[in-house]
Order: C-alpha cells, then structure tokens, then sequence
C-alpha cells in the first residue's frame, strides 16, 4: 500500500473513532449527527475553529487536545500531497495541452504559476458564493467573507457554515478541503519565492574558512581579495562567479543523487 494511502487510512480510522469517543463523553455532540461531528473534528485538526462547535466537559476538552495533536499533522500531510500531485498534474496537462516536453524534475520540482493559483481562488471563490450555505445573507459579499475567513482558517464565528443535511455536509466539507489545500499551494509558492530570493544573494559557503597554502593559513575571503586583484575585477564579482560554480556543483550532486536512486528502484 502507498504512503499516502496509509497517511488516509490513518487520518479515517482517527476521525471515525474520534467521533465515537466524542458522542460519549460529551452530552452535546451525543445530541449531534455523526457527520456533524465529524465536521467538529475537521473543523478542530484544519484549525479553522468557527466556535459553534466544541466540547463542554473535562473529558472531551482533554481528548480534544490528544485529537488534535494527532490529527493536525496527520491532515497538513495528506492535504500538503494532495497539492503536490495537483502541482504534478497541472504540469503534465500542461505538456499534453500545449503539445511541449515538460522534463521530470520541473514537473516534479516546479510550482503553479502564480497566476493560475490566483485564478483557482476567483473560481473557488465563484463556486462558493453560489452553493456553499452559510449562516449570513445568501448571494452576497457574506459569501466571499465566509469563504476567506475559512481558507485563511480565522473562523471568526460570525459566519458559519450550514450542513443540517448530510448533502449540504458533504458540499461544505469538500469546499474546504479544497480551499486548504490551495492554501497549501499557495504557501508552497510563496516560500519558494522567498527562498529564491534569498539564495540570488552572492554567497559562498565556508568564506571564514581557513586553508593552508605553503606554510601558512589564509581564509577563503581572504583569498577571493587575491584572484579579485590578480584578474583586476571586484571582489563581488569574484563571489558572484564562485556563487554560480557553488551552485553548478550543487546540482551536478544531486543530478547524481537522483540517477543513483532511479538506478535502484
């Protein structure tokens, strides 16, 4: 069985027993459906916490805290894979569409344009305000707040979602679950961009090293200072150029890395 299947298989038993244990230790979510309180647990481990559901007794407060340590990085794994293999998609479907060879490690590596994360948002956005039941004005900028709080998980409580049928359970659930998982991407894409960034930055590792040339030790600062005057160019230029071979190498390791498990398997 995969990972990720077992990764499920984990987080369903979780949540089915979770809410066997919650109907009988807690008086208000026994009076609840099971699939409300199911909606409770997804609520509580998304960290979205709207406030209209949560435990009342000494015992379920303490399960709730067991629950959620337990479920929170059980839910952020399964959905976290789920966007990589919607990123893995979006690439491969756009190789087919546009009739272009995608190569592996960018279908694998490479995020989602920020532009079409965007775009998935609007329409998420769009589908939301149109079918997604929620606790305010129907058809109104109430719909949009709703989603956002819930995507961004604030849950302010003020707008909550409506799932008196396991219909509107299900509509709501998959809304959310959805939207999370955008998010995920989203995030994915941003601290990639940031970490790109950063690494732009000339800098080689280990520059306060010490090496010994002859008989005596020089830094490798200290030794970039001397190419940089020998070849009359600055000392960033030198850094810059080191920078770039560091990072050549860098990939020609990890090219070898890759071979050798493919090699394997």
């Amino acid at each position: 069985m995969a990972p990720q299947a077992i990764i499920i298989l984990i987080l369903t038993t979780l949540m089915v027993v979770g809410a066997v244990v919650f109907q009988q230790i807690d008086p208000v979510l026994a009076e609840q459906s099971f699939y409300e309180v199911i909606f409770f647990e997804f609520i509580t481990i998304s960290t979205i916490g709207y406030g209209n559901q949560y435990p009342i007794t000494r015992q379920s407060r303490i399960f709730s805290i067991i629950f959620a340590l337990m479920g929170i990085p059980l839910l952020v794994v399964t959905l976290g894979n789920f966007g990589k293999y919607l990123t893995k998609f979006y690439w491969k479907a756009y190789g087919s569409i546009f009739r272009k060879k995608v190569e592996r490690q960018l279908v694998n590596d490479k995020d989602i344009p920020l532009i079409i994360i965007i775009g998935l948002y609007g329409l998420t956005f769009l589908v939301g305000f149109f079918t997604i039941p929620q606790s305010g004005k129907a058809y109104s900028v109430d719909d949009t707040y709703f989603s956002f709080i819930s995507f961004a998980t604030v849950g302010f409580g003020d707008k909550v979602p409506q799932i008196d049928t396991f219909y509107r359970f299900g509509k709501v659930m998959s809304y959310l679950v959805w939207g999370t998982i955008l998010n995920i991407i989203l995030i994915n894409y941003l601290t990639n961009c940031f970490n790109d960034l950063i690494n732009r930055t000339p800098q080689i590792r280990g520059t306060k090293m010490e090496v010994m040339i002859g008989d005596q030790f020089i830094t490798v600062s200290e030794i970039t200072s001397l190419v940089a005057q020998q070849f009359h160019a600055s000392p960033h230029q030198v850094r810059s150029i080191l920078h770039d071979i560091d990072k050549i190498m860098e990939d020609m390791q990890n090219n070898e890395n890759t071979m050798e498990i493919e090699e394997k398997s």
